[in-house]
């Protein structure tokens, strides 16, 4: 049998550009490696799912062409994807700009997809492992399990490096070699960050607000702030997660990395209410004066890397100590040495490159038929649901292509 499609990766983009071209008449083989499809849906927002956001602007995703996915989310963006998933009987809803799926069950959302495929012309082959594919005259032919699925058209759907268990494995960019497409450079997005110094021992376990600041070489390169989770190895945490692909990035190419947390970002006033305190609190010691500010974790941590005795009274504490206290909740320097791979990562930064793809259908520009969609693609979102976002619209994107009548 030659279907008008073969679909290469049961995850949020394979089954979106399925059901898609299922829906204006297409027959469709879908093809996941795993046991079932749609399984790191159930990993998304921790379980509750987040869909999409309501915020967009040019700094929410990024790849060799930052500016790529912009145009094809104007075509389906947040209120054709709530338009979707109503029409598949699903509500969904926001929390601070934040959409989830209205029973906040990632469960929900997979169930919906699968439910719908069912009910097309859609063949779902799952435990299939995609090993090598190739085109012969106008037929695309994928090889693996001892079999040969034949397609009109390809869609590699396959997904990253991250999280290989619950499905991306990387294979989906040996295909894309093979097809002569140029991957950049791949490596793990949206993670934690690993830093240098013995003092984690007396912070992690922490979770404070702080502004966090990433330098290269002595260069600011990003800035995030959001509640930061100190742990044994580093820091990690939504906004060191959100600057984590500008500091591997500068990382791999051999920079210096530096970040600066400012423990108390709301406190403009730190200096001046500090000196204050001191007048009426000279009952109490260094350490004690200090938790009135900060966890007292935290309070250790400083003392201990200035090299202060928490009993000092800090009455007795001398003036310049006092201010190096303060400088460091302002400026908290970690040096990073390393970074969580890919089994901790969110996402994978690099990819297909978007230069060797047509912008507004997705399909190669090398090889007629071959289209390219989420995760795949040289595209990451910051967190947030931008990733989910980019994974349906460029999945709908692909399929109403190879939805349209054989003039493609």
């Amino acid at each position: 049998m030659k279907y008008d499609a073969i679909v290469v990766g049961g995850g949020p983009s394979g089954m979106m550009t399925a059901i898609t071209a299922a829906q204006r008449g297409k027959k469709i083989l879908l093809l996941e490696r795993m046991e079932k499809l749609g399984k790191k849906i159930l990993a998304t927002g921790n379980g509750r799912c987040n869909l999409s956001n309501s915020y967009l602007d040019e700094g929410c995703y990024r790849g060799e062409q930052p500016g790529f996915p912009y145009r094809l989310l104007e075509e389906f963006g947040l209120q054709e994807l709530i338009q979707f998933f109503e029409s598949l009987g699903m509500l969904m809803t926001e929390t601070q700009g934040y959409y989830y799926p209205a029973s906040f069950q990632a469960s929900t959302v997979a169930e919906t997809l699968i439910g719908k495929i069912k009910t097309l012309p859609i063949q779902v082959e799952t435990g299939f492992e995609a090993e090598t594919a190739d085109k012969k005259k106008d037929t695309f032919r994928v090889y693996g399990n001892g079999v040969r699925y034949e397609g009109k058209n390809l869609v590699l759907a396959a997904g990253g490096c991250a999280q290989e268990k619950l499905g991306s494995n990387g294979s989906g960019y040996r295909l894309a070699r093979g097809f002569h497409h140029r991957v950049t450079d791949t490596f793990p997005a949206l993670v934690a960050l690993e830093g240098k110094g013995s003092y984690f021992q007396w912070t992690a376990g922490v979770r404070n607000t702080c502004r966090v600041t990433v330098y290269a070489n002595g260069e600011k390169i990003a800035a995030e702030k959001g509640e930061v989770q100190f742990t044994k190895y580093g820091i990690s945490g939504i906004p060191v997660f959100q600057v984590s692909r500008y500091a591997i990035n500068a990382l791999r190419r051999k920079k210096k990395i530096t970040v600066m947390l400012d423990l108390m970002p709301d406190m403009p006033t730190l200096k001046e209410t500090a000196e204050e305190f001191r007048k009426y609190c000279g009952y109490k010691n260094t350490e004690e004066f200090f938790q009135g500010f900060l966890n007292k974790k935290l309070v250790y941590g400083i003392l201990k890397r200035l090299g202060i005795r928490p009993e000092i009274p800090i009455r007795k504490l001398p003036a310049k100590d006092f201010r190096n206290i303060l400088q460091m909740i302002r400026r908290f320097e970690i040096e990073i040495s390393g970074y969580k791979g890919y089994d901790m990562a969110q996402i994978t930064a690099g990819g297909v490159s978007t230069r060797e793809v047509v912008p507004e259908t997705l399909e190669s520009k090398k090889l007629r038929g071959l289209y390219f969609t989420g995760e795949l693609l040289d595209v990451d979102g910051t967190c947030g649901g931008y990733n989910l976002q980019w994974a349906f619209t460029s999945g709908y994107i692909a399929g109403r292509q190879i939805g349209k009548d054989d003039t493609n």
